[in-house]
């Protein structure tokens, strides 16, 4: 048994750290959001920490997207797509990157509403790209093993939990674990 089948079994190791900037910026402008409203400096402070975190992690993110986008291809499914959520994500960075260097060194933008907008700018730069990340991974199969053909959807669909009438009762529970199947008491979970 393996100590730690999901990082064993991983394509690739974007997927473990992509959540880290997406959770840091949130939370820095959450902690932003709270210093405006009550003027309680240790807010202020975390919001600014967070903020240096987020871009520090977001530069780990955008390395292993990059090598995650190298051991894909340029022949997987949705390669467009990929460049897309990639431009995005290299402006989120390098904005990240930008915003905490200023918001370190420069006092006078520190207080006020400048960080507030750069964070609510990040947030909406971050939703976005997260979104097409989202959209590679769970309508492509893009990150994770070979997704069988039928899983590769060019389309939206909401049929993969459906009754699948060619089912045979006399099938082994999870025979086919990474097939879409019903959930009809065949296996526990």
């Amino acid at each position: 048994m393996d100590f730690l089948p999901g990082m064993n079994n991983a394509v690739n190791l974007h997927p473990m750290f992509v959540h880290f900037p997406i959770v840091l910026v949130l939370l820095s402008l959450l902690s932003e959001i709270i210093f405006l409203i009550s003027k309680t400096e240790f807010f202020g402070k975390a919001a600014g920490i967070l903020l240096n975190f987020a871009a520090v992690s977001a530069i780990v993110a955008m390395y292993f997207g990059y090598r995650a986008a190298d051991i894909l291809g340029h022949d997987s499914p949705a390669h467009d797509q990929v460049h897309v959520h990639r431009d995005i994500m290299l402006w989120f960075t390098w904005l990240t990157v930008l915003f905490a260097i200023i918001f370190q060194f420069i006092k006078q933008v520190r207080k006020g509403i400048f960080r507030f907008i750069a964070l609510l700018i990040l947030s909406v730069i971050l939703v976005i790209g997260a979104d097409r990340g989202a959209e590679l991974v769970f309508r492509y199969g893009m990150g994770v093993s070979s997704p069988p053909e039928d899983m590769i959807l060019t389309s939206p669909r909401h049929d993969l939990h459906e009754e699948d009438d060619t089912d045979d009762d006399d099938d082994e529970p999870d025979s086919h674990p990474s097939q879409p199947h019903s959930h009809n008491n065949q296996h526990d979970h």
